[in-house]
């Protein structure tokens, strides 16, 4: 996991989120035209933004707490700041990774705090399947209300959103109750490259050792967390919803900022379809995608002018303040286990 978060792939992950982050900001201030852009900031009220910095900090909260309540079954000793910096370290891999994937950032803050790796990998499957059953709930949900504000085309994201979720949201249940049926994937997989690739044998070999081993302990906890702690996992769908409408209401906070007329509903759907394309981004931390689409969503409900505003200030308390912050944790983490690493190789050396 340290290698993973190595220089040379972080600053190729941070040069593609921001240039990705600009393309998009680029066009949504495209489709606004600059001139009214000062007027709008100088009318802004600045300082209900506090507010939205409120929601964000609640956010990182809600997310922590989403992992922290499955962490501490596996280790009682765990710290909630530990789960804190898990929680912002994912964000900032995520933000720097295609499709988002973030576990890395967890797994490798967990693992330095003392929690099993096998342990640390169920918590953060059972956070995410969490995440599935809520989006699936609410993709339903809009789906059958049918909000008349929604741009033309919306209906299609969310019943494609809606399947795609499900079939992740089975994929997961395989993973959960039924590792060994991925992992018999997994290992025919090696098996064949270990045929086509005869020098990469015996490090297949040790991965596919691990791997089985990983799928076994995971399953042990899987089965403890849905046998003895039922009420865990209805908790991490709360906590689930609790960041997600931090998140919504930090929304709302910018708009009424910017001196926009929408409701807290609109914001809650449009805030929703998003969360559903973003999910599954390519790009890093959805950068790019997330901009674009946002203008989309919300030309309909607040005025032209105020859109780049509001895509960018959103955009900076949900997402770039925790890449900043989480970008500092990880490399404050990785600088640590460096020198430690250092150290112990001066006493080997010594001895």
């Amino acid at each position: 996991m340290q290698e993973f978060l190595n220089r040379e792939n972080v600053v190729r992950g941070i040069l593609l989120f921001i240039l990705c982050t600009f393309a998009g900001l680029f066009l949504s201030f495209l489709w606004s035209g600059s001139q009214d852009i000062k007027q709008v900031f100088r009318e802004m009220r600045i300082e209900m933004l506090l507010g939205a910095c409120l929601c964000m900090f609640v956010d990182w909260v809600f997310g922590a707490l989403r992992f922290h309540v499955f962490v501490r079954k596996v280790t009682p000793t765990i710290r909630f700041r530990d789960s804190l910096r898990a929680n912002l370290s994912t964000l900032c891999v995520s933000a720097i990774t295609p499709f988002q994937t973030g576990g890395v950032g967890y797994l490798y803050i967990y693992a330095r705090a003392g929690v099993p790796l096998s342990g640390a990998i169920t918590s953060g499957i059972l956070c995410f399947f969490s995440t599935l059953i809520t989006l699936i709930l609410c993709a339903g949900a809009i789906l059958w209300l049918d909000p008349p504000f929604l741009p033309k085309g919306v209906t299609w994201v969310n019943l494609f959103s809606f399947l795609i979720f499900g079939l992740v949201f089975v994929s997961f249940l395989l993973l959960i109750f039924k590792p060994e049926i991925v992992f018999r994937l997994f290992h025919w997989l090696c098996d064949a490259a270990q045929r086509r690739f005869k020098r990469l044998a015996p490090v297949l070999e040790r991965v596919t050792s691990k791997v089985e081993q990983l799928t076994t302990e995971h399953k042990t906890f899987a089965t403890m967390f849905f046998r003895d702690h039922k009420w865990t996992c209805a908790l991490s769908i709360l906590l689930t919803c609790g960041f997600l409408g931090a998140r919504i209401v930090g929304s709302y906070i910018v708009v009424q900022a910017l001196n926009g007329d929408t409701t807290l509903w609109e914001l809650c759907v449009t805030g929703l379809v998003l969360n559903f394309v973003v999910l599954f981004a390519p790009s890093p931390g959805a950068s790019g995608v997330a901009e674009v689409v946002t203008v989309g969503l919300m030309e309909n409900l607040i005025a032209k002018e105020l859109i780049p505003l509001f895509v960018l200030l959103t955009r900076f308390f949900s997402i770039y303040c925790a890449v900043v912050v989480g970008g500092i944790i990880s490399s404050l983490q990785v600088a640590k286990d460096f020198r430690s690493n250092k150290k112990d190789v001066a006493k080997d050396t010594m001895s």
